[in-house]
């Protein structure tokens, strides 16, 4: 039973966090709020949700099925998938509607930190300052302001979840025993099976949570101690085993997710020599912009060999610390663990097992910093006990800290807001950065600046002349150009690279069709749709060429209206372009009044569209359908 004291100061206690955890969510909106009218970038978002087909049907029992069974972009995330699909359910493509979810993840996780270092230390204002780092950390602004994102904060989400259902479990073994241990008991194995669950959930968000065993681990070295007691029920290793077979399960799934799309790079591309200095590298640079947040990108170049230098600081900076925190272990234990979760949190994503050409991602430390900061705050505040005016000294530091990392990450967030404020940014603080070139060239390609986006394709592709995209894209801008024979040779140069990519076929199709080129149009389309029977696009220009062709010897109407057909069962009827090619494959066949009713629904379609061109373009062949007559292109 509490005494009215001990009531007063829980209370107290409860009402303070309660204040915190709003000054964590005020700080956390003021910092994030123009999210709210940024756009979608060509960053990964097309993939994950606007140009997904899949999510942007909403939420709905097929798409729950293909999320749990499907791998996509080198992932099995369902949950993930899930989230997407229920925003655009509730707010369509309002881009910044999808950022404000991030956010709120955001602030979720930041107030579960704060909540789960409370309970687990008893430490009120350490706690907040974590969660205050946590929360205003520049570093972390790329989980939270990119929209492909979610999988990160909704990962850590769980995570933290299953941390606190962890530490209750923890500490209701230690403190279960006399009378109520059976309750005691009770409650501290549902809290287990809870934690397990959330952790479930979580790897399902995303694997880089396969780690969690691991934490529990250090956990229970520091600040829990359970290495310390003796006579506790269950097994401090063993009770990991359901954890740890999650984890195993969750990396088999992984590692095949990836090689099904060939996203991990082989020893041959990128030897093992490579992967340890990047490995060593990366760990020194996460740190050093933990401390000095500098030089931010969206997309950093792996290169090597490096030069000697650049190995050997990053390692005697890791043996340095590694040698002190194992010097304090026993005297400042929260060393070794805040190290130690940093170091093993990162291991998924360091680079031994390399996906993809990036050296290291800001994202990537959302969660091993919580280590760093713990390690740090812990550390203040234990060796300033002698200072004069420690709390008044503690607390200007601490706001101030907070202040200047507020400061960064609300200007780290205005890159977000498109793909070229975006590109831009990492383009002025990266050298040779093709992927950054090609997003940069994509943005200024849809502004209609194929002369300014074309510069920049090249520019990848002098990094990088291997990059399929780099081609494709170089391709696609010397069209705008009117460059179609330089076109014709970047587009080939594409397909060389890889030759079974629907995209490049299409593109040479169109090319090929504006030289006037028909036999060789018409085989192209015919290979897209080998590769992708469902290419929309494909469909509807192989069934334009079927029934409009000046070549007699290409037309035929029959099989123009099986493509048409196709396509607009495909696009729902709802395509202008579509329907208007199915008219003409039915005037083809001879069909006209059937040709004669879909010209009026497609002239309809237009005009919904305001579209001043199609509607004229399908008045003039309705009026042929009319005369019994089908349209031949001149």
């Amino acid at each position: 039973m509490i005494t009215g004291s001990a009531a007063d100061s829980k209370c107290a206690k409860i009402s303070l966090s309660g204040w915190i955890c709003l000054l964590l969510v005020l700080a956390i909106a003021a910092a994030y709020w123009p999210v709210a009218g940024f756009d979608f970038t060509d960053f990964d978002d097309n993939d994950y949700v606007w140009n997904n087909r899949q999510v942007l049907s909403g939420l709905t029992w097929s798409g729950v099925a293909w999320a749990f069974s499907h791998f996509f972009i080198s992932n099995w995330h369902p949950l993930t998938w899930l989230s997407h699909m229920l925003d655009v359910q509730l707010f369509g493509l309002n881009a910044g509607a999808h950022h404000i979810t991030n956010v709120l993840f955001h602030a979720a996780n930041s107030v579960l930190l704060f909540l789960w270092l409370r309970r687990l230390t008893g430490y009120v204002w350490r706690s907040a300052l974590v969660a205050g780092l946590f929360a205003l950390h520049p570093l972390h602004v790329e989980s939270v302001a990119w929209v492909a994102e979610r999988k990160d904060v909704l990962s850590t989400f769980f995570l933290l979840l299953s941390l606190g259902a962890y530490t209750r479990y923890a500490q209701s073994v230690a403190g279960g025993q006399g009378r109520e241990a059976g309750s005691s008991a009770g409650h501290a194995s549902r809290c287990y099976w809870l934690s397990l669950v959330w952790f479930a959930l979580g790897l399902m968000s995303k694997p880089m949570v396969v780690t969690l065993p691991f934490i529990l681990l250090l956990l229970d070295y520091w600040p829990l101690r359970r290495f310390q007691v003796s006579g506790f029920r269950f097994p401090v290793f063993l009770e990991k085993v359901p954890f740890l077979a999650f984890s195993f399960a969750s990396c088999v799934v992984t590692f095949v997710a990836q090689q099904s799309n060939q996203a991990v790079m082989s020893i041959t591309v990128l030897p093992v020599a490579a992967r340890l200095e990047n490995t060593v590298v990366s760990y020194a640079l996460y740190l050093e912009k933990a401390f000095w947040p500098d030089g931010l990108a969206a997309f950093y170049p792996l290169f090597y060999p490096l030069a000697l230098d650049k190995v050997i600081v990053p390692v005697f900076v890791l043996l340095l610390v590694t040698a002190g925190v194992f010097r304090y272990r026993r005297s400042r234990p929260y060393l070794m663990t805040g190290w130690l979760w940093y170091l093993g949190t990162l291991v998924p994503v360091i680079g031994l097992v390399q996906v993809g050409s990036a050296a290291m991602a800001d994202r990537y430390a959302y969660v091993p910093l919580i280590g760093i900061f713990i390690a740090v705050v812990w550390l203040v505040a234990e060796i300033s006990l002698p200072w004069p005016g420690r709390r008044l000294v503690l607390t200007m530091l601490s706001i101030g800290g907070l202040a200047v990392g507020g400061s960064l990450t609300a200007m780290q967030v205005r890159y977000w807001q498109n793909s070229e404020t975006l590109a831009r940014h990492a383009l002025a603080v990266t050298t040779d950065n093709s992927p950054m070139e090609v997003t940069l060239g994509n943005a200024l390609l849809e502004q209609k600046q194929p002369v300014e986006a074309g510069r920049h394709f090249a520019e990848a592709v002098r990094i990088s002349p291997d990059s399929v995209i780099a081609q494709y894209d170089l391709a696609m801008a010397l069209v705008g150009q009117g460059r179609l024979d330089a076109a014709l040779d970047a587009d080939l140069a594409a397909n060389q690279l890889s030759p079974r990519e629907a995209k490049i076929h299409y593109l040479l199709g169109n090319i090929l069709r504006s030289q006037g080129k028909l036999p060789e149009a018409g085989a192209e389309y015919q290979t897209v749709l080998q590769i992708d029977p469902d290419h929309l696009y494909a469909l509807n220009d192989l069934a334009w060429l079927r029934a409009t062709s000046p070549d007699a010897r290409l037309r035929d109407g029959p099989e123009a209206v099986r493509l048409a057909e196709k396509a607009c069962q495909l696009s729902g009827g709802k395509v202008t372009l579509s329907v208007g090619t199915l008219a003409a494959a039915y005037a083809e066949a001879g069909r006209f009044d059937d040709a004669i009713k879909t010209a009026q629904k497609a002239i309809a379609l237009a005009m919904t569209e305001k579209n001043q061109t199609l509607i004229q373009k399908n008045r003039e062949l309705l009026e042929l359908y009319q005369h019994h007559q089908a349209y031949h292109e001149p």
